[in-house]
C-alpha cells in the first residue's frame, strides 16, 4: 500500500511539472510598442496587477511584467486586461460596514480591467475577492464604472432597518447605451452580472453571437455539471487489533472487490476550468474469512484453532476537489483529493460465536486520473484506513484500499 501511494505521489508531481502553463500572448509597454511573447495563462479570479511571460518557449526562466510598465497585455482571442486609472466604489454588502446612504464612495485606482464586450460601447470587468465592478464608455462617454450598491436604509431610530439597492447603472444605460436594438425592459430587468451585462452590450452593439469578441466575453463564464457513471475495482486490505485478546489481532488476505457509483461534478467558472468539486457515492460490499491457529497457553499446549468472519456492505461518499491538467484539446490528467464519509455497517464474528456489529469510520482519499474528451475516465485513487469498528475502544478492523475507477459521463 505505501508504494501505491509513493507511485501515485511520484506521477502526479509528474504531471504537475509537464503541464504547460505559457501562452501565445502579447502586451504593449508604455511607449506603445507591442512585443509577442508567451504569457502564463492563469484565467485570472482576481484581476492581476502584473504577469509572467517568456519570450522563448525554451527558456528556463519568466520575466515579470507590472501594470506600472504595460497598459495593455492579452492572451489568444480569450483574454484582455486594459489598463485605466478610474474612480472605483468598493462599497461593501458586509452588513456590519454596509452603507447607509446608497452612495457611492469613490478612490482613484490604476487597474487592469478585463475587456468583455468591445464596440460602440465597450464594456469591461474588475473583481477584486468579493468585489465585482463592471465599467463601460461610449464615443460620448469617458470610462466609468456602472453604479450599483446595496445599503441600509433606516426611517428612524424605532423603524427597522431594510436593505435597498442602489441600480444607478441602469439609468447610466439608458442615457449613455441605447439604441433601436434595446428596449426599456432589457434594462429594467438587468441585473448586475457578467452575462447579463455582456448580453447587453452585444445586443447594443448588434454583434452576432458568434464573433470572437462574444466568445471572449463567456470564456470562464460556464458553470458545468457532470453526471457520471463509476465502476470500479477495489484492491482491499484488512487486519483486526485488540488492546486485550491476542487471539484477535490478524492479518487477513488480500481481496478484490467490485464497486458501482454516481458521480455528480461540478467545474468552477474560473482558472480555465481547471478546477472543479464531485460527489461519489458507491456502493460496495466486503466479505472475507480467514482461519488460524495460535499456541495454546502452555508451551506443551497444542495449537488452538481461530475463525474470523468479517462483512462490510454500504455506501460509501467522497467529497473532494479536483484539479486537470490539460494536454490538449481532448485529453487531460487530473489530481484529487477528498473526505470520505461512510454509510455502512460492519460485523465480525469470531470463532463463530463472538459477534460484533458498528457502523464504519470516514478517510481521506488521494488520486490521479486521465479523462479522454471529457467521456472516458480512469483513475487509481488511494483510501486511507478506516476502522470498520468505530463504535468499539477495544476492537478495530482497519481497512484500506487502492480503487481503480472508470467513468462514463452521461451528461
Amino acid at each position: 500500500m505505501k508504494k501505491t501511494f509513493l507511485l501515485i505521489l511520484f506521477l502526479c508531481c509528474t504531471f504537475m511539472n509537464a503541464q504547460v502553463t505559457f501562452e501565445k500572448g502579447y502586451f504593449i509597454s508604455n511607449n506603445g510598442k507591442r512585443t509577442e511573447c508567451l504569457i502564463r495563462n492563469l484565467d485570472w479570479k482576481d484581476n492581476p496587477t502584473d504577469f509572467r511571460y517568456k519570450i522563448d518557449p525554451n527558456d528556463k526562466d519568466y520575466i515579470t511584467e507590472t501594470i506600472a510598465n504595460v497598459s495593455e497585455f492579452g492572451i489568444g482571442n480569450t483574454i484582455t486586461f486594459k489598463r485605466a486609472k478610474v474612480k472605483i466604489d468598493r462599497s461593501t454588502d458586509d452588513l456590519s460596514k454596509i452603507s447607509q446612504t446608497g452612495k457611492p464612495v469613490w478612490e482613484e485606482s490604476t487597474l487592469f480591467l478585463r475587456v468583455l464586450v468591445t464596440g460602440e460601447a465597450s464594456l469591461y470587468s474588475y473583481r477584486e475577492a468579493n468585489l465585482f465592478r463592471y465599467f463601460y464608455e461610449t464615443k460620448e462617454v469617458p470610462l466609468e464604472q456602472l453604479v450599483y450598491l446595496r445599503y441600509i436604509e433606516t426611517q428612524n431610530e424605532n423603524a427597522s432597518k431594510n436593505l435597498k439597492e442602489n441600480n444607478y447603472y441602469k439609468q447610466q444605460l439608458n442615457l449613455n447605451v441605447r439604441s433601436s436594438n434595446t428596449t426599456e425592459n432589457d434594462i429594467k430587468n438587468l441585473s448586475y452580472t457578467k452575462s447579463d451585462l455582456t448580453k447587453y452590450f452585444i445586443k447594443f452593439n448588434n454583434i452576432s453571437p458568434d464573433t470572437e469578441t462574444t466568445k471572449a466575453s463567456a470564456d470562464g463564464e460556464k458553470n458545468i455539471f457532470h453526471i457520471k457513471i463509476t465502476p470500479g475495482i477495489s484492491l482491499i486490505s484488512l487486519s483486526m487489533d485488540s488492546k486485550g485478546l491476542p487471539y484477535r489481532n490478524i492479518k487477513l488476505d488480500n481481496k478484490t472487490n467490485f464497486k458501482i457509483g454516481l458521480e455528480a461534478e461540478y467545474i468552477l467558472p474560473f482558472n480555465k476550468n481547471k478546477w472543479s468539486v464531485f460527489l461519489n457515492p458507491t456502493y460496495q460490499k466486503y466479505k472475507n474469512q480467514k482461519s488460524y491457529s495460535l499456541p495454546g497457553l502452555f508451551p506443551t499446549s497444542p495449537l488452538e484453532e481461530h475463525e474470523v468472519d468479517v462483512e462490510y456492505s454500504g455506501i460509501q461518499i467522497p467529497m473532494g476537489i479536483r484539479h486537470y491538467l490539460f494536454l490538449d484539446k481532448n485529453s487531460k490528467f487530473f489530481i484529487n483529493a477528498g473526505f470520505t464519509f461512510d454509510a455502512g455497517k460492519s460485523k465480525v464474528v469470531y470463532d463463530k460465536d463472538r459477534v460484533s456489529e458498528s457502523t464504519a469510520g470516514s478517510n481521506l482519499a488521494f488520486g490521479f486520473g486521465y479523462n479522454f474528451k471529457d467521456k472516458f475516465g480512469i483513475e487509481a485513487r488511494l483510501n486511507t484506513k478506516k476502522d470498520l469498528m468505530a463504535e468499539y475502544s477495544d476492537l478495530a478492523a482497519n481497512y484500506g484500499s487502492v480503487d481503480f475507477i472508470f467513468s462514463y459521463t452521461v451528461f
